[in-house]
């Protein structure tokens, strides 16, 4: 029973992210954010119908709600791409002065 208790601990270990969390509290952060997104193209469009029918504009605002929350969901899963990629490998900044035959360009002595 210990030996499965630490078992679990290391593998609990190896699963944690850059930030510190589990492999199932990302999952939970991942599902939330996937739920918000699908909500968001939802909302507006129910509210335009809604609009539509109460002041007979059919379908006008239904599809201003499509707009809008397809333009909302995918800033949102712009932001979650971002956030979920590896993050890039910086590299050495370049010497600026070195020209293609690596000579060293004056600084205006000469």
């Amino acid at each position: 029973m210990a030996d499965n208790l630490e078992t679990t601990e290391a593998n609990d270990a190896k699963d944690q992210n850059r930030d510190g969390r589990s492999a199932m509290a990302r999952g939970y952060v991942l599902a939330s954010r996937a739920m918000s997104i699908g909500f968001q193209m939802i909302i507006p469009v129910g509210v335009g119908w809604w609009a539509d029918s109460a002041w007979k504009t059919s379908p006008w605002l239904m599809l201003l709600g499509v707009v809008f929350g397809f333009v909302v969901s995918m800033m949102e899963l712009m932001q979650l791409a971002r956030e979920s990629a590896p993050p890039k490998k910086s590299q050495p900044p370049a010497d600026k002065h070195v020209q293609r035959g690596g000579d060293k360009l004056s600084g205006g002595d000469s």
